[in-house]
Order: structure tokens, then C-alpha cells, then sequence
């Protein structure tokens, strides 16, 4: 990388820890309603004079609204983002208040300390929908400890966590560990306690690829392979947010991978991440605009 993207990259940083500022003080100051008040002329704003924005929401719109006009494309992509933000202000003010008066139901709490019970561990696979945060510490709530399998960020867009001091309900294993944190979260999972994964984003090793949204994507393998491998449950879980303080976490499938055969594996990953992907599926069906995979999902 040349000095001057280097640079660049910098300034992009500190402008984005910058803006981040902005909204916490607006939030100290005025609470969440400050937060959510600042939000709609900076997302207006972005969306306005932002053409990379549009490009990248594109590739998920078209797939879910085919055949619409360029103004409905312009109007989705406004809607997306001011649903971002609003995650963001949420995480924030969960993190700097502590009294922070979100109502959240984890639907399906009995099936997880059902399988949590047999125990084998369980492998709850998430994905970057909704308010996934908040989602983290709502599944503190478990019996057992919970492991997060996760690339930790410290910098501009800060944990709610970071924020307010708090203590962590659950443990971070990091992906950028030795083996990508496998062997911790194999740990975990010996031991009868909770990992979980998020199954939507593909960077490196294994994966499968399978149809979403009318084409194929690659999709990682890694959770799927480690509760075969551990004998543990799957649970997919997914996040929404319903209204500008409330929530849901909800258990929408379940199974149990096997290793049958050697012959047998390469079909069983792929079954289990096509299971996860019609889960997504459904799920954006009920929720189109909380999707944030802000990049080509159909091209990696």
C-alpha cells in the first residue's frame, strides 16, 4: 500500500471517529432521542452526496426489489442506511446509559436451554441483521458461559461495552487468534458452554456456496464443521429491531450437523449453510431493510 492511501486511509479514520464523537455527546447531553434527532440530517445528507453509498446497497436491492425504478432504489437506500444509524445510536446509548430502557424477548429461550442441557455445547450462528449488539448482551442471560467468535474492534464505531466501562456478559475469542479461535471455541463447547458465530461474512477458509436471493453466493462452513466436530447443537439466531426502544432475538431454526461420512461432508456443510441462508431469506422478508452487509455479498 502506497504512503498516500496509507494517509488517506488515516484521515478517513479519524474523520469517522470524529462523527462518532458527535453522536455520543449529542447522546450525554440529550439522551437517545439527541442521537436519533442528529441522525436524520447526517444520513440525509450522506445518502445525498454519497454515490459509493448507492453502489454498494445496490447489490443487495436489486436482488430483493428486481424491477424497481431508480427513485424506489434511491428511497430503499435512505431507508437502510437510517436503519444503520439507528443501530449505531441504539449501541451507543446502551453502552453510555446504564439504565437504558430497551424492551427486548429472546424468543425460543427454552429450545437453547433445552440443547444447552444435553450437554454438548451449542453453536449459535447470528448474522449482521438487525441490532446484533444488543443481541450479545441479551444471550449473557444463558446458564452457561458465552463465548463470542468475533473480530474485536476497539476503534471509531466502539462496542457498547467500550462505552460505559461495562462489564462483558460474555467472553470475545478472537478470529484473528491462532487458527482463527477454533480451538478456544472447541474448548468452550467441551466444556458444555455457548460459542457463537457470525455466518453471513466470508473472509478465509472453508466455505460453501450455495443460492441466495437468486444466486450464488460463498458462504463460511467454519460453525457448522466445529459443532460436527464437537458434537453440538446448531441454533441460528437472528436479530430485529421493532420499534425505536424495542427488540427481538429469535431462535429460528435448529439442527444438529453430523459426520457420516468422509464422502458425505462436503454435502452436509453445504446443506447446513443453505439452511442458514433460507433462514436469512425469510427473515428479510419481514425485515428488508435491516440487512448491513455493505459490500458485493454475490462477489468474493
Amino acid at each position: 500500500m502506497s504512503a498516500e492511501k496509507k494517509r488517506f486511509g488515516e484521515i478517513c479514520r479519524r474523520l469517522e471517529t470524529l462523527g462518532h464523537w458527535f453522536f455520543y455527546v449529542a447522546m450525554r447531553f440529550f439522551g437517545h432521542g439527541g442521537g436519533r434527532l442528529l441522525l436524520g440530517p447526517v444520513v440525509f445528507c450522506y445518502v445525498l452526496f454519497s454515490r459509493k453509498i448507492h453502489k454498494i446497497v445496490g447489490y443487495y436491492l436489486v436482488r430483493r426489489f428486481p424491477g424497481k425504478s431508480w427513485l424506489c432504489y434511491r428511497l430503499y437506500v435512505l431507508k437502510i442506511i437510517y436503519s444503520f444509524g439507528g443501530i449505531l445510536v441504539d449501541r451507543g446509548w446502551l453502552g453510555l446509559s446504564p439504565r437504558s430502557d430497551f424492551q427486548g424477548e429472546l424468543i425460543g429461550y427454552e429450545r437453547i436451554k433445552e440443547l444447552i442441557g444435553q450437554g454438548n455445547g451449542v453453536v449459535l450462528v447470528t448474522a449482521h441483521v438487525g441490532n446484533w449488539q444488543s443481541a450479545l448482551e441479551r444471550i449473557g442471560e444463558l446458564p452457561v458461559r458465552v463465548h463470542a467468535l468475533m473480530q474485536y474492534d476497539r476503534e471509531a464505531a466502539k462496542h457498547f461495552f467500550d462505552l460505559g466501562g461495562k462489564k462483558r456478559s460474555f467472553e470475545i475469542i478472537d478470529v484473528n487468534s491462532s487458527f482463527g479461535g477454533m480451538i478456544e471455541a472447541a474448548a468452550a463447547l467441551q466444556r458444555g458452554e455457548v460459542v457463537t458465530i457470525m455466518g453471513d461474512r466470508y473472509t478465509r477458509g472453508p466455505f460453501s456456496e450455495v443460492e441466495f436471493l437468486g444466486d450464488t453466493v460463498r458462504v463460511t462452513n467454519g460453525a457448522y464443521s466445529l459443532a460436527a466436530t464437537c458434537g453440538a447443537p446448531v441454533v441460528i439466531l437472528l436479530a430485529a429491531k421493532t420499534g425505536a426502544k424495542t427488540y427481538n432475538l429469535t431462535v429460528v431454526d435448529s439442527f444438529q450437523p453430523e459426520y457420516c461420512s468422509r464422502d458425505e461432508r462436503e454435502g452436509m456443510l453445504r446443506d447446513c449453510s443453505s439452511r442458514f441462508m433460507e433462514a436469512i431469506e425469510e427473515y428479510l422478508q419481514m425485515y428488508p431493510y435491516q440487512w448491513y452487509n455493505f459490500y458485493n455479498f454475490w462477489d468474493q
